[in-house]
């Protein structure tokens, strides 16, 4: 059996009682409790206090403390419902909640519960409207015959907080895990994948937890030139003895090389086609992957968009929305359409002709990448080459840079590698508590 526990805060008033049920205790102690009186207490210099003195102060004292016991506690304050308990954890980091997991066995079973799993990513999502998240992992150069380092690392940093990146994650693969060649990191739920040529490796920041699985067999030919057959695979995490599996139909149309998919709302995945090499079998939108279904379609583009300007359009995900970003002709600015994620509730012809709103007409002379809206009207974050600049709606221009990759401070220093450093990859990030099966 479990004994009885007492958490005492910092800050004087409150206590936590945990009885080793599901429901923990938070009780209000009262001001006697606390040694507080309404009345003005008088304290004796303890070098000229008497030995009656002492001996009545640690009477009192012995007092106090059986006053507050676990039972006398828990007989006058009333429980709270282990639904308000579940409210007040999911609105903490994932950090302090992998803490509590070791607190007790009531909370342990709480904390990983599949349902308080979602409930805290979705509390975290929220949270991260207001108030944008940004994921920074540098690249690094290496010798060869291996192209770029195998050390991966994460850095949070957030808008409105200090210059100092919070390091996240970092790790060393060992020899074996070669890195010719880094695709573009992709995100979904607050984890991370990163492929390479041979690789593929899936990170949750937050947990820090990693795993790796060999790249599939749907690359059927070496060749690039002449085109070849491309399938696809699955491969769901967290199954036992999970492997690839190829889908029952193939992905009818070429898409972009190197370019990784977009996750969008938990069921589908999203690819720019490659009009440029092969326009007589690529559509004008983008291919869309159901994970219900496991079915392909196209998502066309908006209808208003210039076909001529199909070369300067970027897919991105914004605030959870699948949005397209558009550059002008003679850098006369950026245009932003939005896919809202309620739409994609409905069936998935209905995703077919969008449908696309443009939100945002930025005046910017180059393309850039989306990370976050500012609330009250604040702005949006965007990043390009490596610096992150706050645009600024009312004034119709660029508000200055808030984020100089190259000259923020990094949690724990620079070390020796940071010499050969070659690029940035940043991503809007919303911690998460989803488990990940043989963590690395």
């Amino acid at each position: 059996m479990v004994g009885s526990n007492v958490f005492q805060n910092s800050s004087p008033g409150f206590q936590i009682l945990w009885n080793g049920s599901l429901r923990p205790r938070i009780l209000a102690a009262s001001a006697d409790n606390m040694g507080l009186s309404n009345g003005r207490r008088r304290f004796k210099d303890p070098h000229h206090a008497t030995k009656d003195d002492t001996m009545n102060m640690k009477k009192r004292s012995k007092k106090r403390k059986r006053t507050v016991g676990p039972a006398a506690a828990a007989a006058t304050f009333p429980e709270l419902p282990e639904e308000i308990v579940m409210e007040i954890l999911a609105r903490l980091p994932v950090k302090s909640l992998l803490r509590f997991k070791s607190v007790c066995r009531g909370w342990r079973a709480i904390i990983s519960e599949p349902s308080f799993i979602r409930t805290q990513l979705q509390c975290s999502a929220s949270r991260r409207q207001q108030e944008p998240s940004i994921l920074i992992s540098p690249h690094f150069r290496h010798d060869r015959p291996t192209k770029f380092s195998t050390h991966i690392s994460f850095y949070q940093w957030e808008q409105g907080a200090s210059s100092l990146a919070r390091i996240m994650d970092a790790k060393d693969f060992p020899v074996g895990h070669k890195f010719r060649l880094i695709s573009h990191y992709t995100h979904c739920d607050g984890l991370v994948l990163a492929p390479t040529l041979t690789k593929l490796y899936l990170f949750n920041p937050a947990t820090r937890e990693a795993i790796t699985a060999g790249a599939g067999s749907f690359y059927r030919s070496p060749s690039i030139d002449p085109p070849v057959s491309m399938g696809m695979e699955v491969l769901t995490v967290g199954e036992p003895g999970a492997r690839w599996r190829e889908t029952a139909v193939d992905p009818p149309h070429p898409i972009t090389r190197w370019r990784t998919a977009l996750a969008v709302n938990g069921g589908y995945l999203f690819w720019y086609m490659d009009r440029r090499r092969y326009p007589d079998d690529a559509p004008r939108g983008l291919l869309r992957f159901s994970l219900r279904d496991e079915a392909f379609a196209v998502t066309r583009l908006p209808e208003s968009m210039d076909p001529t300007l199909d070369e300067n359009v970027l897919p991105d995900v914004l605030q959870g929305e699948l949005c397209v970003v558009q550059a002008l002709p003679d850098k006369a600015g950026v245009l932003i359409w939005t896919m809202s994620s309620s739409s994609m509730d409905n069936d998935d012809v209905h995703l077919d002709d969008g449908p696309w709103e443009l939100r945002y007409c930025i005046c910017v002379n180059a393309l850039c990448h989306p990370l976050g809206v500012l609330p009250d009207g604040g702005g949006i974050l965007l990043w390009a080459n490596r610096s992150v600049h706050r645009y600024d709606f009312s004034a119709r221009k660029l508000a200055g840079v808030v984020c100089n990759l190259d000259r923020i401070r990094y949690q724990g220093g620079r070390p020796a590698r940071w010499k050969s450093v070659v690029d940035f990859t940043l991503m809007p990030y919303t911690e998460s508590l989803i488990r990940l099966c043989d963590p690395f």
